[in-house]
């Protein structure tokens, strides 16, 4: 071997020795026993275990905060629910609220004994007006969409829509103080056509009402078979009632008259429906309001503001019930007229558009000047009292005036000086409240039932009040909604 290589050699041997010393031996540790608790050792731990405690620490805290704040609200909802007193009146629905149920066996094993308090704790909740305002303005606009591609299409958001090109509007917190004129007119003079000009036909859509023209419009959603079920029903009274005359009379709503061409396709023909009611209807008579109505749709014959008529509406209504009955009628003329100024009625609860609370109407009805006496009985027709047949407007809220003809929740009779042996009960919903008035010259004793909260079988009723005739009378919502369910249940009741 030569001298070069046995140098590199030995650097090479120097090389690993210096390598061999420069790694630092492990620490051996050793403690004595006395010395241990007085001794810290500092052991590293790795960082990725403490950010995992502190994040499940965190994630506890979260948790628990969670469960304070969910019981917090729940426990101030079932307190909020139950604790503070319970409304018993909408006015700004012109009804009576959800009565607690009765308990039962039988609606205990239904289940709608049950079913009946969570309607109640749901119907009669403490500012329950305000808090639907709060849900229409904060709430239901976020599960809304649009309705149209264009600029003149309507917006679909629940409780607050809006066309992208809306009416500007000013709304006004400022109270209205009700003026009320009472005077008698002619009939020319009360079904003088409104001068309002006409807008162009574009509005906002919401909860299947459309605002437009400063007009709100219940858009008819179709019975779709339900109509025949309506028409079947009156044809069972009939068959159980022999010799009294039984009448139906379904009542179109605005949006018969009032629906732009351009939203047809919103609604379905009202018109249609009650065809197909007159062709199943078995020796009960059709009372044909449509066209009545739609004869002077011209004139203030239905509410801008509010889903119900206005009782001039009522008034061809009952004309012509009056033509197919055969008995008297009073013109208009013997009638005292009041106007109510100011008018912003339920659609404007419904929805919450200024177009309707800046553009308020006249309420206008009518009060019959011939004496008549009223009784009124609870839904069994028992604890009779006596009453007036029109109430005062002067201390209802501008929302409530269609409340001048009373609540549904009861039975009226009403007897009056037509002398003429006829006696009649009215099966309605709030549409036919408006008709009695209208009524009292044309039969001498006057029944009005509300055919959602009657309480008794109805063909046992009809026998013991001697009834001559039977009219049907609502709006097509209820002939062919759940509503129509309630003439029935009460033929077997």
């Amino acid at each position: 071997m030569s001298e070069n290589n046995k140098n590199t050699t030995s650097e090479k041997d120097k090389n690993k020795d210096a390598e061999k010393s420069s790694v630092r031996p492990e620490p051996v540790i050793s403690i004595a026993a006395s010395d241990r608790e007085n001794t810290e050792i500092d052991i590293p731990v790795k960082a990725k275990k403490l950010r995992r405690e502190r994040r499940k620490k965190t994630m506890n805290t979260i948790a628990l905060s969670n469960i304070i704040l969910i019981g917090a609200l729940l426990a101030g909802g079932f307190a909020y629910m139950t604790l503070l007193p319970h409304e018993t009146k909408a006015d700004d629905e012109n009804r009576m609220l959800t009565k607690f149920p009765k308990l039962s066996a039988k609606s205990y094993a239904s289940g709608q004994y049950t079913e009946g308090i969570a309607d109640y704790f749901d119907d009669t909740v403490h500012n329950r007006a305000n808090i639907k305002e709060f849900i229409a303005d904060n709430l239901m606009p976020l599960k809304g969409r649009k309705y149209g591609g264009s600029d003149d299409g309507a917006e679909l958001y629940g409780s607050s829509a809006k066309k992208k090109k809306s009416i500007s509007a000013v709304t006004t917190t400022k109270p209205f103080i009700p003026e009320i004129t009472t005077e008698t007119t002619a009939v020319q003079a009360a079904t003088e056509p409104a001068t309002e000009e006409p807008a162009p036909a574009e509005g906002e859509l919401t909860n299947n009402i459309l605002i437009v023209n400063k007009r709100g419009i219940t858009l008819y959603g179709g019975g779709w078979g339900t109509e025949l079920e309506y028409a079947s029903y009156l044809n069972a009274y009939k068959e159980k009632l022999g010799n009294v005359n039984v009448y139906s009379m379904v009542l179109p709503t605005s949006s018969s008259f009032y629906l732009p061409d351009n939203y047809k396709d919103l609604a379905h023909s009202e018109k249609e429906d009650f065809d197909n009611i007159d062709g199943a209807l078995q020796n009960v008579m059709s009372v044909d309001a449509y066209s009545a109505l739609n004869a002077h749709k011209d004139e203030a014959i239905y509410s801008r503001t509010d889903h119900h008529w206005q009782p001039l509406g009522a008034y061809y209504a009952a004309e012509k019930f009056a033509l197919t009955a055969g008995v008297p009628f009073a013109d208009l003329s013997e009638y005292e007229t009041v106007t109510l100024p100011g008018y912003v009625g339920t659609l404007y609860m419904y929805t919450q558009s200024a177009t309707l609370l800046n553009n308020p109407e006249d309420f206008v009805y009518y009060k019959p000047k011939v004496p008549v006496t009223v009784t009124q009985y609870d839904t069994h027709f028992q604890n009779p009292v006596v009453a007036n047949l029109l109430l005062d407007p002067s201390v209802m809220p501008n929302s409530g005036y269609y409340m001048v003809f009373g609540s549904d929740e009861r039975i009226v009779h009403v007897n009056t000086e037509c002398k003429n042996g006829r006696t009649l009960v009215i099966f309605k919903d709030s549409y036919g409240n408006a008709l009695l008035p209208m009524l009292t010259s044309s039969f001498e004793n006057i029944y009005l039932c509300d055919i959602r909260y009657f309480e008794l079988n109805a063909i046992d009723f009809i026998n013991q009040v001697g009834a001559t005739d039977l009219l049907f009378s609502m709006c097509s919502f209820s002939a062919v909604g759940v509503n129509r369910n309630s003439i029935y249940n009460n033929l077997i009741r």
